[in-house]
């Protein structure tokens, strides 16, 4: 009896992959791993005999391991390495500094990194030649509520204390008789708390003393929100421009959206062949975002979905947008939002269902539209033997 196939894991890899050895007509097990909980104590082998049910690994010819979640994967692993040294295993780990230490410690185990095998077929996309025409759709002219209205409160503020000092300053020259350059230098050394003591208010009547008081109390209260709006508005600005909150002027450039697993391989590659871009990401906590900052990389923190993020990123004078966010749903909508700005810009977008993606090409005439676990199926059943099949 031919020795079978174990796929461990579920999500869109594994579903490809079951189906295909399937269809090529090969003996297959399906169990999908067990969720993870922190009150559950036992040992990964303890839970992959729990998933395997008494199934016997010995005639396991191949073990896929391929759950979306690297800490499911991490988990299987640990067990079957350590069950036995026989069985092959093929896994898919999306945190690639750990993949040389598991192969190095089973002699028959393999492992791919499914975001770094795809980012070349996203890439590619962007040099192919689209032979079918896209129906031409008129551009969404963005709806517009005005300029917002402009903060007047500092300027108000800055006004209202030019006057207060200029107030002052009349005052002292009529009713203190003091110049109008003494005047003007007393309430200055006064609301700055200067007090150089050469010209004071000791021989002055009561009304002159009170107005004094009065002016530095007042004048204080001017400074203070001044100075903490004033640094308040640069402060936010500061962050507006951290976020890449800004228009960009670039034209022909490319409008990557999503800095996941995949986004990062597609922006490395694309720095690599020194391509313009610009990324989009909604997540400011990504982890790479510094390292392509650091790199020259300009990455725009907002929500491609929205209209005006693409339209700051440039996408009407764009040559492409390449959308990879986790939601097919979402990058369909960022990729019909492109089209708005301009009609016959290529958009490439990933999707996880073929289905939606055939319809995507000849319904709504979006050029190409890939699936991660679909370009990655090849290099995981490239591992499989003809030997096994029945």
């Amino acid at each position: 009896m031919p020795k079978e196939i174990l796929v461990l894991g579920h999500g869109h890899l594994a579903f490809r992959i079951l189906r295909s050895l399937r269809q090529q007509g090969y003996p297959v097990t399906h169990r999908p791993a067990l969720p993870n909980s922190p009150t559950d104590l036992r040992t990964p082998v303890e839970k992959l005999a729990q998933l395997l049910d008494g199934h016997d690994l010995s005639q396991v010819a191949m073990a896929y391991v391929l759950d979306d979640s690297d800490e499911r994967n991490l988990e299987l692993l640990l067990a079957l390495i350590s069950i036995s040294e026989e069985i092959c295993i093929t896994a898919a780990l999306f945190n690639e500094s750990i993949i040389p230490h598991f192969e190095a410690a089973h002699p028959r185990l393999k492992i791919f990194n499914p975001a770094r095998l795809a980012a070349p077929a996203f890439v590619a996309a962007l040099y192919e030649k689209v032979q079918r025409p896209v129906r031409p759709v008129a551009p969404v002219k963005p709806r517009s509520l005005g300029k917002p209205p402009a903060d007047r409160l500092v300027p108000g503020l800055l006004l209202g204390f030019l006057v207060l000092i200029l107030g002052s300053a009349f005052f002292y020259h009529f009713f203190e008789g003091l110049s109008w350059i003494n005047s003007l230098y007393f309430v200055v050394v006064t609301v700055t708390t200067v007090g150089y003591g050469d010209i004071n208010l000791l021989g002055s009547d009561a009304g002159s003393k009170l107005f004094g008081i009065a002016l530095i109390l007042i004048s204080t209260v001017f400074i203070w929100l001044i100075f903490s709006l004033t640094i308040h508005r640069i402060l936010r600005q500061r962050e507006e421009l951290a976020k890449g909150h800004r228009k960009y002027g670039l034209r022909n450039h490319i409008v990557l959206c999503g800095l996941g697993r995949l986004g990062y391989f597609i922006a490395t590659e694309l720095h690599r062949r020194s391509e313009k871009f610009i990324v989009i990401e909604m997540n400011e906590s990504v982890p790479h975002i510094e390292y392509l900052r650091n790199h020259g990389v300009s990455v725009y923190i907002g929500n491609a979905r929205l209209a005006r993020v693409l339209r700051d990123a440039g996408a009407a004078d764009a040559k492409a947008v390449v959308s990879v966010i986790d939601n097919d749903l979402g990058n369909l909508e960022i990729g019909l939002n492109a089209r708005s700005l301009q009609p016959g810009i290529r958009t490439i977008l990933r999707v996880f269902d073929d289905s939606m993606a055939q319809v995507l090409k000849e319904k709504l005439d979006i050029h190409l539209s890939l699936s991660t676990s679909s370009v990655a199926e090849s290099a995981f059943l490239g591992t499989m033997k003809p030997t096994t099949k029945q």
